[in-house]
């Protein structure tokens, strides 16, 4: 017999995709005292991941852009001291981010299943092999993807768009793309 643990080991990571590149992978953690520990999300992580890497990450590119976020007051506050208000995308901002809309959002609709597919081609000892395994993962994703990923974006906006925002996996496109290197 071989003992298992009652919960598998897990990460919280937080990315950003562009046309241009991929900001992240940011992970939600601590240093205890066996190492790493993961924790959830909340208001002040959050808070803290825009203001301590985020955006001092999009500031080192040379380019501000809008992240959906919470919609906790700190974090829209942050947001709106860094980013124009009408370029934020979010509930309680001009520009109302749908709710419930996964189809929307590059990161749900393709940057998760393809970490997922290319992280767990193979087995995984500890968590800080599977960290290491995303970080290359997503530092191996090319351009000429991240541009393939965006123009998809666009079409699902329109897609959605035509049919009065309803969502995407109800209809076909024939210009979706069907793969991505």
């Amino acid at each position: 017999m071989q003992p298992l643990p009652h919960h598998s080991q897990k990460v919280t990571v937080w990315c950003g995709l562009t046309a241009a590149f991929i900001v992240g992978p940011f992970f939600f953690e601590d240093i205890g005292p066996s190492g790493p520990v993961t924790f959830t999300v909340n208001e002040t992580r959050y808070e803290s991941l825009l203001r301590n890497q985020l955006i001092p990450a999009l500031q080192q590119r040379g380019c501000v852009d809008g992240a959906p976020p919470h919609i906790a007051t700190p974090v829209k506050q942050l947001l709106n001291l860094h980013f124009e208000n009408d370029r934020i995308i979010s509930r309680h901002f001009p520009t109302a981010w749908p709710p419930r809309s996964p189809d929307l959002n590059p990161c749900d609709f393709w940057l998760w299943g393809y970490l997922e597919d290319v992280v767990y081609g193979g087995p995984i000892a500890n968590l800080a092999e599977l960290k290491n395994r995303i970080k290359q993962d997503i530092h191996n994703i090319t351009t000429e993807t991240l541009r393939s990923v965006v123009e998809h974006a666009v079409l699902r906006f329109q897609l959605i768009g035509e049919n009065g925002g309803q969502h995407t996996e109800h209809f076909k496109r024939e210009s979706k793309p069907t793969s991505f290197s």
